[in-house]
């Protein structure tokens, strides 16, 4: 099961779009066994996006109650697992490491 709130569906489809697009590419590029370091550096190219998006969406926004006329800061939530966004983008780079490194290791035994 999959948790989001607000637009934190983003992150996985940024991830995706991200990994799979930078190892699809550098495998046309460059030839076979070659996508993992694609698929690193599109999860890092993903990870800023998410990062710049958002940190945009969960500003918080100044406002003012409607009945009272008091002034309320507004805090937006977008989160995925229940971790905001931006938080995402130093989430991403470990789980890319980790799955480069594994894929390293199996391609060496």
């Amino acid at each position: 099961m999959i948790i989001w709130t607000g637009w934190g569906i983003l992150v996985p489809v940024f991830m995706a779009l991200g990994a799979g697009g930078g190892g699809l590419l550098t495998e046309e590029l460059f030839g076979v066994g070659t996508g993992g370091n694609g698929a690193l550096v599109g999860a890092l190219l993903a990870a800023v996006a998410i990062f710049l998006l958002g940190r945009k969406l969960n500003k918080p926004e100044q406002g003012y109650h409607p009945r009272t006329g008091e002034p309320v800061v507004y805090r937006n939530r977008h989160t995925f697992f229940f971790v905001p966004m931006q938080y995402w983008s130093a989430i991403i780079p470990v789980i890319g490491l980790i799955v480069t490194v594994v894929t390293m290791i199996k391609g060496t035994a």
